[in-house]
């Protein structure tokens, strides 16, 4: 994954995951649960539904509701393979209800980089899988909202087939009328034509995984796309994006191994001086399906292991493993200290203009600014145990 999304935050939700199934039973209505969380701990996700289905369920889902029908419900579907997508369907947009700031759409599956604190290759594979692009852009076409986020884990992805593909999708969307966002590598800023199109066609926003500005900690985490000659400098990076009039969502992570407590304020340092126009910054995190989760359970590094009580704190902004470098306490402080400099209302206001000013975009000032604030108040109002017990 090229930075932070619902794959790294999926364990946070699996509390209230387990209340509203509890609270669906208690009323007879049966429960199928999936997803990756669940996939990887299929045994304690058992303890609270009728059924739960390991993996991508495009293809198993027929049976699963065939069998509800018949009243012969499974315990456990484990789906072997991975579904091909190229003919996917869109979402039935016509069944949701209320009013979304964005839209989201997904144009492929998979990742080949296999970041050790991700789950994408894991559980998606590690080629990327490709929607037809004519039913892309229909479904694209098809959307009332103006707003959109395309939510591939690398929207670019590698290698010249799928240079090519993104091409070709940021030119089928000039004239749309639409304005988006969407996750990518740092390998776009190799392709000029390719950032160009991207905003001709309606790219306002880019969420990128920097993760770290420390090149032995980016070797640690297994992300090497960020220490190519073309990539490893940021900065220079950063600007290439910005004058094509594009806004950066970057993410950065803390506390591995290598990092020592500075690492905070030299961050804030980099993000402020190359005016990145939206930050998400993170402790990192052990999630199941992760090497880093099977590197922290081999070397009994988990604080907080209650589970699945405990799963609410693996939000990605609390500590819950013993860090080398920093205490619960020290890398905490750290990143809520970090985000009350950069992500205040009146500093996400002021960045959020400069974004305008650059952009002329209030789809991307406003997730700009949004994105700032509402980290900064997430993590403002997420008490560790392992700090207020301290």
């Amino acid at each position: 994954m090229c930075g932070s999304s619902t794959k790294r935050w999926r364990s946070s939700t699996t509390t209230h995951l387990r209340i509203w199934s509890t609270r669906f039973r208690e009323r007879g209505v049966p429960v199928v649960m999936g997803g990756i969380h669940v996939s990887y701990m299929p045994e304690e996700a058992l303890r609270y539904a009728d059924a739960v289905v390991t993996g991508e369920g495009e293809n198993i889902w027929p049976q699963v509701l065939e069998d509800f029908e018949k009243g012969k419900l499974q315990r456990l579907y484990q789906v072997c393979g991975l579904p091909e997508i190229d003919n996917l369907p869109a979402p039935r947009r016509d069944l949701l209800r209320g009013d979304y700031f964005v839209e989201t759409v997904q144009t492929g599956r998979g990742c080949p980089i296999n970041c050790n604190f991700c789950s994408v290759t894991a559980f998606n594979g590690p080629k990327y899988r490709l929607r037809n692009l004519d039913s892309v852009v229909d479904e694209i076409n098809s959307i009332k909202s103006k707003r959109i986020f395309i939510v591939d884990d690398n929207i670019v992805g590698a290698g010249r087939k799928y240079i090519r593909r993104a091409k070709e999708l940021f030119d089928r969307l000039h004239g749309s009328g639409k304005e988006w966002g969407a996750q990518t590598c740092l390998n776009i800023v190799e392709h000029d034509d390719l950032m160009a199109s991207a905003r001709k066609g309606g790219c306002r926003a880019l969420l990128i995984g920097f993760e770290s500005i420390d090149a032995v900690a980016l070797d640690e985490m297994h992300k090497p796309v960020n220490l190519r000659p073309s990539t490893r400098n940021f900065r220079d990076a950063i600007k290439k994006i910005h004058d094509h009039g594009i806004a950066i969502v970057g993410c950065f992570i803390f506390g591995t191994d290598t990092q020592d407590r500075d690492v905070f304020r030299r961050t804030v340092d980099f993000a402020l001086e190359c005016e990145i126009d939206a930050i998400q910054m993170t402790l990192e995190t052990p999630l199941p399906g992760t090497a880093f989760y099977r590197q922290m359970v081999a070397e009994n590094r988990l604080l907080l292991t209650n589970y699945p009580n405990d799963w609410k704190h693996y939000n990605i902004v609390e500590p819950v493993f013993r860090m080398k470098n920093f205490t619960p306490s020290e890398a905490y402080e750290g990143l809520r200290n970090a985000y009350a400099e950069v992500s205040s209302f009146r500093s996400s206001l002021a960045r959020g203009l400069r974004t305008f000013r650059n952009t002329r975009s209030l789809f991307s000032t406003g997730l700009a600014f949004s994105w700032n604030y509402q980290a900064y108040r997430t993590i403002r109002d997420t008490p560790s145990p392992l700090v207020t017990s301290a």
